[in-house]
């Protein structure tokens, strides 16, 4: 078994930096398989003839759907249009379902999963100092108006660079919001000691589209047919995100943001893992009110983080994908 890695493209310092795959390749050192894994990782030609010439399987951990349709050269390499590999993992369960559907004749190449955390990375988490957080970037008017929200209990605020804010449409108060920053461009182990030292965190698993990023979308044949692209009007889709395993691993109540598309759904049940909110206005009383009774949801938070154990971690779903291989 070999591994192909390539990380450019990714986000700098990202999650999916430690996953650490590399640890369980000698368990399976002696399988005829390649994998897959980065951005880029697929943009090497040489290196895929070699790859497919000597091995029966090829499998890509694909993190980047739906996503990589916002462009017309990054949506054909994700949906692999020339058939170089063998098994594709995507975090969207309704594009996995469309590019089996239009492109593969019904086969199942592409199959849905969540981003891993690696086991070695899990923290303490027993002792809660913060309220709430939210991290990443604001790109949309629900991610302004849940960080007002948060700023009015004991949060933190984690942001790349506002660089990385892209709103989608023009946000008024963004200069209010940007006031709220608590720590920017953390390394992830920071940021993780924060999560495992917070109660609860707000989940919105949804992308929030440009106008450019609609227009590449409808250029894709058939691309109507792809559930996640059902409210393109609305200038969204689905996404769903590494907070999600975060949330479970790290042990914070995940609060999350209905949706038209709940894709959290496929891995976690509501009421018994997470709980849902309808608004933000809700989402400020269900804070105060988590943050105040933890106890009363502490079994939400076990559930979760014992799915998640199980199921979720690095090595659980590197198995997964390796004994559900498909061959030539």
């Amino acid at each position: 078994m070999k591994m192909v890695k390539d990380m450019s493209g990714n986000y700098p310092d990202c999650i999916v930096t430690y996953c650490n795959f590399e640890k369980y390749l000698s368990k399976y050192e002696d399988l005829d398989c390649a994998f897959y894994f980065g951005y880029n990782s697929r943009r090497h030609d040489q290196i895929n003839e070699e790859m497919k010439s000597e091995f029966s399987s090829l499998i890509f951990f694909n993190q980047e759907q739906p996503c990589a349709y916002h462009t017309k050269d990054q949506g054909r390499l994700s949906s692999d249009v020339d058939g170089l590999f063998t098994d594709v993992y995507t975090i969207c369960p309704h594009t996995a379902e469309w590019n089996n559907k239009v492109l593969n004749d019904d086969q199942e190449k592409f199959k849905p999963l969540l981003f891993p955390i690696d086991k070695e990375y899990l923290l303490d988490s027993s002792n809660k100092r913060w309220d709430t957080v939210f991290y990443g970037s604001v790109c949309g008017r629900d991610h302004a108006e849940a960080v007002d929200i948060i700023s009015k209990f004991k949060y933190r605020f984690m942001t790349l660079g506002y660089e990385y804010w892209n709103p989608n449409e023009k946000l008024d108060d963004i200069e209010k919001t940007a006031s709220f920053v608590t720590d920017i461009n953390l390394h992830t182990f920071e940021k993780w000691k924060i999560l495992s030292e917070t109660k609860v965190l707000p989940i919105y698993n949804q992308l929030y589209l440009h106008d450019s990023h609609v227009e590449n979308i409808k250029k894709y044949e058939r691309w109507h047919e792809n559930k996640a692209w059902t409210h393109l009007d609305e200038k969204i889709a689905p996404q769903l995100k590494p907070r999600v395993t975060e949330a479970a691993l790290f042990k914070m109540l995940m609060l999350v943001k209905r949706d038209p598309w709940n894709l959290i759904e496929y891995w976690f049940e509501p009421g018994k893992d997470f709980i849902y909110f309808d608004s933000n206005d809700e989402l400020e009383e269900l804070i105060k009110e988590t943050t105040t009774n933890l106890d009363k949801y502490q079994h939400i938070v076990e559930s979760a983080y014992a799915k998640a154990l199980e199921n979720y971690t690095t090595e659980a779903l590197f198995d997964r994908m390796i004994t559900n291989r498909k061959k030539k």
